[in-house]
């Protein structure tokens, strides 16, 4: 049986559904094989997915049905490998999987933007196959424009109750992380994904580290996330500017990991900070500075308008 599997929602975004189409010129056969049964044409049925979830499956041609689970990445992992493990892999998108690409190079466009996370890689991707066919001398930089496509994870430390939950609600536009006029009220790191401009990326929100106490559950925690951090943000309270990075956390980043300062809570403190950006989840003040900051950084702006082709795909 020759099938194969396709994951057709973002793999990045947010949703309450999901979709994976598998495609087999013996699909009738494909669907035994998934416990599926018998599904004619045009109709569909609620059905349990390969033990995994419960969802829509839908038949809408000859060739393919459409799984519909709930739409957590985990559950899409889950069942994207569980069909590998059945001999229906994830399609090569250079292949048949979008018959209307006009050539090799739109093929994989159209795989890549069905996954790509950030809002800022639509156009970019949109453009490639002109880019492509174009003269052009060298390509852009595909390692910090891959960000668009798999968010980078940016990991806020600090010392307890100085904000950085707060800073991160407001970023988010919602109650993501739990804030409290106590210190330590982040004990585990909270991860969400967060739209900073158009670029998503995968915040975490570490426990408060105080250089003062020793070594406990939250320092390993924040060592660990920010051993694999794109960018570092170091949260200060504005009343304490002068406050510095943990020697245990700053031993632990990459020499190439960008470490961005920021003063929080600057409307209740007015500390020398110099050209520290100031922020306050309370007012808004400087939030909509430090998102483009953090973007930028990550995705510089010349990185972003370079006009020659991007090599977007792994392979």
């Amino acid at each position: 049986m020759n099938a194969t599997h396709s994951i057709e929602t973002p793999i990045g975004g947010t949703g309450a559904i999901a979709m994976i189409r598998v495609r087999s010129s013996a699909i009738d056969a494909a669907m035994d094989k998934l416990g599926i049964g018998t599904l004619p044409i045009g109709s569909l049925r609620l059905c349990d997915l390969l033990g995994i979830d419960s969802g829509v499956v839908a038949r809408w041609s000859d060739d393919s049905v459409m799984l519909m689970p709930h739409g957590g990445a985990a559950i899409v992992r889950a069942i994207s490998g569980k069909l590998n493990e059945l001999g229906i892999p994830l399609a090569d998108t250079t292949g048949g999987a979008y018959p209307e690409a006009d050539d090799e190079i739109e093929s994989r466009m159209l795989g890549v933007l069905a996954h790509a996370a950030s809002p800022l890689a639509v156009d970019l991707l949109l453009d490639q196959p002109r880019r492509w066919r174009a003269p052009h001398d060298g390509l852009a930089d595909a390692s910090l424009l891959g960000r668009l496509i798999e968010p980078p994870i940016v990991v806020a430390v600090g010392r307890a109750n100085i904000g950085k939950s707060s800073l991160l609600n407001t970023i988010a536009g919602t109650r993501v992380a739990l804030v409290a006029d106590q210190p330590g009220t982040t004990r585990d790191h909270v991860g969400v994904a967060v739209d900073l401009a158009g670029l998503v990326v995968h915040w975490v929100d570490t426990p408060g580290i105080d250089e003062r106490v020793a070594d406990d559950e939250s320092v390993t925690i924040a060592i660990g996330m920010v051993r694999q951090a794109s960018l570092v943000l170091h949260c200060t309270d504005a009343s304490d500017a002068h406050s510095m990075l943990d020697e245990r956390i700053a031993a632990a980043i990459d020499g190439s990991t960008p470490v961005l300062r920021v003063l929080t809570r600057a409307d209740q403190g007015r500390g020398a900070g110099g050209d520290t950006p100031r922020t306050s989840a309370m007012s808004g003040e400087g939030v909509a500075e430090l998102v483009r900051a953090i973007r930028d950084d990550l995705v510089p702006p010349a990185v972003l308008d370079d006009p020659r082709p991007w090599r977007f795909w792994g392979d």
